[in-house]
C-alpha cells in the first residue's frame, strides 16, 4: 500500500507526475523545473498570429465573394444572349441565306454594337482595365471598384483583431472610483457571490463593508467593526453562499461573522506549551490566511506560524477537525504561508516558507497500526479516528474481506407483536378534571365554616404573660431575660456576717468538711479567748476603720 506524502506523490509515482493529481487540479506540469517566460514577446506573437489568421480568413473571403459574383454575372449574360442572338437573325435573315453566313455577321454585328456605347464615360479605373464584354450588357449602375474596398476592409478587420487579440486593452480601466477604508495598508478583499457587496481589512485593526447598491457618490461604508481587537486583519472571505465570512487576523484564533458583521464562531486557542501540535485544539502561533471549502457549507481550512494546517467546522469551533503538518525532505517543521482546497474539494494544498507545494488528502488519517498476513495477502490498519481498515486485491488477494464483501447485507428481523393502541385523555378522568371555577362569595362562606380558616387571632398579652406567651414589654427571648433576670439586685450586707450566719448549724451537724478530717484531725485546742471589749481594744486603727 502506497500513501501520499506531504508533496502528494506515491513512491510509485516518484519518478514521473501523477495523471490523476494532475486531473484533479486541472493542469499539468508537477515534478518539472519551472520556466520563465517573456510577457512582451508573448503578446507580440500572439497579436502576429491573430493578424495572419485574419488576412487569411478575408483573403478566402474575398476569394469566395468574387467567385460568387462571377457566376451572377454569368448568369445575368446567358439570360440576355438568347434575346440579343434572336435580334440579329432577325435583322440578318435578309442578307444571309446560309447558317454560317448569318452567324458570322451576327458576330461582326454585335463587336459593332460593343464599340457605340451610348451613356456617360466610364470611370477612369474602369476606363484603364480591359473591357469585359459579359459587363456591358449589366442593366444598372455600376459596381464600385473592388480594390479600393478591400483594403480599407483589411485596415479595419486588422484594427479589430489587435483590438480584440491584446489582452492588456481587455482590462477594465478605463474609469475608477476610491472608497476611503483608512490611513493605514488595506491587506484583505472579499466580494460576495454576487458580487453585491465588498468587504475590506486592514492594519489599522478595522474591517468595512461597502454595499454597492447603497452607497451613493459620497462612497461611504455602511458597518465598520474590528472582529479582532488589536489585530492586523490578514484575509476576508465569503462563503459559497454569501451568509459568512470568515476572518483571518494576526492572532492564533480565526473568527467567522455573518453579513452584518456579527460573530458566529471564534476558534479555540491551542496548548502552546505541547511540543506535538497535533495534540492542540487549536492554533498556537500568529495565523497567515484561511480558505472555505468548495462544495460542503461551515467547513474552512487555516494555516498558522505554528507549521500547521487545520480544518475547522462552524459547528464546533471547540475543537479542529483535522491537522497537517508540513514538513521538509529532512522532515524538519517548515511554516505554511497560505492554504486552499482543491476544486472538487478533496486535496487541501499549501505553499511553504522553503518554496515547496505540498498536498494532503482531506480525508487522510495518522495511521497508527500496521498488519499483513501472508496466506491473505491483505493489508490491516489502525487509524487515529477510531477505524481500522482493510486493503486487498481481487485478484491477488485470499479469502479474509473478500469473503464478507459479496453478501447482502442481513436484514434485522423484528418482533411482530399484536398490541391495542389506546387513547388516553388527561382531562376524560375525574381526577385529572380541573375544578370550574365558582363565585367569590360561595367560596368566603365556605371558608367561614372551617375552624382553621376562621380562627381570629390572639390579642396582645397584658402584662407579664402566661401560657409561654410574652409580655407587651418585649417579644424575643433576650428581652424576657433583660426584663425578669438581669435586673439590678444590689446586695449592701457584711459578707462575713452572711457566712457566719451558718456556723451553728454546721457546728451543730457537720456534714462536709469535718466528717472528711475525722479520723486524722487531731483534737482542736483553742487559746483562751480574751472578752470582745479587750479585744476590739488591741485591734489597729485601720482594721477598725476598715470594720
Amino acid at each position: 500500500m502506497e500513501r501520499p506524502g506531504p508533496s502528494g506523490v506515491t513512491g510509485s509515482d516518484a519518478s514521473g507526475p501523477d495523471p490523476q493529481l494532475a486531473v484533479t487540479m486541472g493542469f499539468t506540469g508537477f515534478g518539472k523545473k519551472a520556466r520563465t517566460f517573456d510577457l512582451e514577446a508573448m503578446f507580440e506573437q500572439t497579436r502576429r498570429t491573430a493578424v495572419e489568421r485574419s488576412r487569411k480568413t478575408l483573403e478566402a473571403r474575398e476569394k469566395e465573394e468574387e467567385m460568387n459574383r462571377e457566376k451572377e454575372l454569368r448568369r445575368q449574360s446567358e439570360d440576355l444572349e438568347p434575346t440579343s442572338s434572336s435580334s440579329n437573325v432577325a435583322r440578318d435573315c435578309s442578307k444571309s441565306s446560309s447558317r454560317d453566313t448569318s452567324s458570322g455577321e451576327s458576330e461582326t454585328s454585335s463587336e459593332s454594337s460593343d464599340d457605340e456605347l451610348i451613356g456617360p464615360p466610364l470611370p477612369l479605373k474602369m476606363a484603364e482595365e480591359p473591357v469585359n464584354h459579359m459587363e456591358e450588357d449589366i442593366l444598372g449602375p455600376l459596381p464600385p471598384p473592388l480594390g479600393e474596398d478591400v483594403e480599407d476592409d483589411d485596415d479595419d478587420d486588422d484594427d479589430d483583431s489587435e483590438e480584440e487579440e491584446n489582452p492588456v486593452q481587455k482590462i477594465p480601466d478605463s474609469h475608477e472610483i476610491t472608497l476611503k477604508h483608512g490611513t493605514k495598508t488595506v491587506s484583505a478583499l472579499g466580494l460576495d457571490p454576487s458580487g453585491a457587496r465588498l468587504v475590506t481589512g486592514g492594519y489599522d485593526y478595522d474591517v468595512k463593508f461597502w454595499d454597492f447598491a447603497g452607497m451613493d457618490a459620497s462612497f461611504k461604508a455602511f458597518r465598520s467593526l474590528q472582529p479582532c481587537e488589536c489585530h492586523q486583519i490578514k484575509s476576508l472571505q465569503y462563503s459559497n453562499t454569501g451568509d459568512m465570512i470568515l476572518v483571518v487576523s494576526g492572532s492564533s484564533q480565526a473568527k467567522v461573522i455573518d453579513r452584518d458583521g456579527f460573530e458566529v464562531m471564534e476558534c479555540i486557542k491551542g496548548d502552546q506549551y505541547i511540543v506535538d501540535m497535533a495534540n492542540t485544539k487549536g492554533h498556537t502561533a500568529m495565523l497567515h490566511t484561511g480558505s472555505w471549502h468548495p462544495k460542503i457549507k461551515g467547513e474552512f481550512v487555516t494555516c498558522s506560524n505554528d507549521a500547521t494546517v487545520r480544518t475547522w467546522e462552524v459547528e464546533n469551533p471547540k475543537k479542529q477537525k483535522s491537522v497537517f503538518k508540513p514538513r521538509t525532505m529532512q522532515g524538519k517543521k517548515v511554516i505554511p504561508t497560505t492554504c486552499t482546497y482543491s476544486r472538487d474539494g478533496n486535496l487541501i494544498a499549501a505553499a511553504c516558507q522553503n518554496g515547496s507545494i505540498q498536498i494532503w488528502d482531506r480525508n487522510l488519517t495518522s495511521v497508527v497500526r500496521c498488519l499483513w498476513h501472508p496466506k491473505l495477502n491483505q493489508i490491516m490498519v489502525g487509524t487515529g479516528n477510531g477505524l481500522a481498515k482493510v486493503y486487498y486485491d481481487p485478484n491477488k488477494s485470499q479469502r479474509g474481506a473478500k469473503l464478507c464483501v459479496v453478501k447482502t447485507q442481513r436484514k434485522a428481523k423484528q418482533a411482530e407483536t399484536l398490541t391495542q393502541d389506546y387513547i388516553i385523555t388527561p382531562h376524560a378522568l375525574p381526577m385529572f378534571r380541573e375544578p370550574r371555577q365558582r363565585s367569590t362569595r360561595k367560596q368566603l362562606e365556605k371558608d367561614r365554616l372551617d375552624p382553621l380558616k376562621s380562627h381570629k387571632p390572639e390579642p396582645p398579652v397584658a402584662g407579664p404573660g402566661r401560657g409561654g406567651r410574652v409580655g407587651t414589654h418585649g417579644g424575643t427571648l433576650s428581652s424576657y431575660i433583660v426584663k425578669n433576670i438581669a435586673l439590678d439586685k444590689t446586695d449592701d450586707s457584711n459578707p462575713r456576717e452572711a457566712i457566719l450566719r451558718h456556723a451553728k448549724a454546721a457546728e451543730d451537724n457537720p456534714y462536709w468538711v469535718s466528717p472528711a478530717y475525722s479520723k486524722t484531725q487531731p483534737k482542736t485546742m483553742f487559746a483562751q479567748v480574751e472578752s470582745d471589749d479587750e479585744e476590739a481594744k488591741n485591734e489597729p486603727e485601720w482594721k477598725k476603720r476598715k470594720i
